[in-house]
């Protein structure tokens, strides 16, 4: 499982300086609109730049966010999947671009205030949803990981992009929260972590601990 670094609601400063601590343990960064005019800090930076805006608007608006991100260098994107289907037609063209990640059901909902907002079970969520994004290229799924299952059981080739990973802490913002040994276990491709790392008094040392938690298990599966 790869990692991604959330700096979301951080000050420049401080993710400036997380990010060039961090950068060589981690495989990429996320930001949300907090940074979005500070993205030369990763201009020479060659991991994947998640810009997270959960987009939701009319085609002509979310196609110029889009490129505007692009500019920024962004390689990874969230597109909420309540969009009308002339959206999905007109991100069509930039699939080839930037991986696009469908949004559907926050990892900060529970599991009553997604039936709440989509009025159906989970499954036939998750189905609905996907069967709308795949045909036109989007590359991957935003999830928690203890929704893998699901997810699978409708598509294998979406990427796997998983929120809500929490290590020793329990101060996440979020609902549905998965330990980061269990997120690779469950079969994420991406972990998103954010607070407990970017809170740890050694966001280095924590880093260097969760990865050696991944790493025991894929020495584990060799043997």
């Amino acid at each position: 499982m790869k990692l991604i670094i959330a700096l979301d609601n951080v000050y420049y400063s401080k993710a400036l300086e997380l990010m060039i601590s961090l950068e060589p343990y981690v495989d990429g960064f996320k930001i949300n609109h907090t940074l979005l005019e500070h993205t030369n800090i990763f201009k020479n930076y060659k991991g994947e730049l998640f810009i997270d805006l959960k987009l939701f608007d009319t085609p002509n608006t979310i196609c110029s966010v889009l490129e505007n991100i692009l500019e920024k260098g962004a390689t990874m994107t969230t597109i909420s999947t309540f969009n009308n289907s002339e959206v999905f037609e007109c991100l069509h063209q930039y699939s080839e671009d930037i991986k696009l990640l469908g949004v559907t059901y926050l990892t900060s909902w529970t599991e009553n205030e997604q039936f709440e907002i989509t009025r159906e079970v989970k499954r036939n969520m998750w189905q609905r949803h996907i069967d709308r994004i795949v045909k036109f290229g989007f590359a991957g799924i935003i999830c928690s990981a203890q929704d893998i299952v699901d997810i699978t059981e409708v598509n294998l080739n979406l990427l796997r992009v998983c929120p809500g990973i929490v290590f020793r802490s329990s101060n996440s913002g979020q609902s549905r929260t998965t330990a980061p040994r269990l997120a690779q276990e469950l079969g994420a491709d991406y972990g998103v972590i954010g607070r407990s790392v970017t809170q740890a008094y050694h966001p280095v040392e924590m880093i260097q601990e969760i990865k050696e938690t991944l790493k025991f298990r894929l020495i584990s599966e060799r043997i």
